[in-house]
């Protein structure tokens, strides 16, 4: 008679299906935090307006790497067609005074701080507070948005002497967005600082290669840019009605991918 293997079973990786499920048995507890991406999409009123008043169909893929809203998913009235989103957005420094940048750098740190620590205490815990997550976490979230601005400043400000560059420098951008999309899930998750997260989500991309993940979000969300870019450009109730879809939309996606990383660190989540 054969004797049952000693060897512990390996672990099998959660499937995609798996992490949806997980996403909205968590969201309907979280849904506050939806608030937030309902603010950001509404802050940028002026673009809200333009995007009412346009007409046509674009596409917008967003890679998982950081807050996602109604600018997620629709392009901008300044560009049209299929666009890829990157970190933090457009980057358009020249057009910004530096007390104005410094607000929005101040004011979308602290509501990511809210958010994003919400979201990693609502998974782990069951429950989250907002004020507090926005006082352990506002200091590093500022200083990460205000160092990614830096850095996109300093890759796409050359391309206004040398075009030809701007290719290059988006797949630079891509490929970086990749290699550190868990940052700043990892702040929250395992309250590191900036330059432990960064090291850690490197890491954690190195060893679990999530590039089906990433990939799959990013589609995902051009999939779903498509009818909230229809409602956005029907006018002015509709823009606000797609701001308001959006932000709970936004808010899954998030929940997912943080229960993404948390899988890849080893973090605990409840059920």
């Amino acid at each position: 008679m054969a004797q049952p293997s000693t060897d512990p079973p390996g672990p099998e990786p959660p499937s995609t299906g798996s992490i949806v499920e997980r996403t909205f048995a968590h969201l309907p507890r979280l849904l506050p935090l939806a608030l937030v991406p309902l603010v950001t999409a509404l802050l940028n009123a002026s673009d809200l307006l333009a995007a009412s008043q346009a007409d046509g169909v674009s596409v917008r893929a967003s890679f998982p790497v950081y807050r996602y809203d109604l600018w997620s998913f629709v392009e901008t009235p300044t560009a049209g067609g299929l666009s890829v989103s990157v970190p933090f957005g457009t980057v358009e420094p020249l057009a910004l005074l530096v007390p104005l940048l410094g607000a929005y750098v101040v004011v979308s740190g602290a509501l990511s701080a809210g958010y994003f620590g919400g979201i990693a205490e609502g998974i782990t815990t069951g429950r989250f507070g907002f004020v507090a997550a926005v006082r352990r976490f506002g200091v590093r979230m500022v200083l990460l948005e205000a160092i990614v601005i830096v850095a996109l400043a300093a890759v796409f400000l050359p391309l206004l002497v040398f075009p030809p560059l701007f290719v290059a420098a988006v797949l630079a951008v891509l490929v970086l967005s990749y290699l550190y999309f868990p940052t700043v899930y990892v702040i929250a998750l395992e309250d590191r600082g900036i330059e432990s997260a960064v090291r850690r989500a490197r890491e954690l991309t190195a060893r679990h290669r999530p590039l089906g993940f990433f990939l799959a979000v990013a589609v995902v969300t051009a999939v779903c840019s498509v009818p909230l870019g229809l409602l956005t450009h029907s006018g002015p109730a509709g823009a606000l009605l797609a701001a308001a879809v959006a932000a709970p939309l936004g808010l899954a996606f998030n929940v997912a991918t943080a229960l993404k990383v948390a899988e890849m660190a080893d973090v605990e989540t409840v059920e």
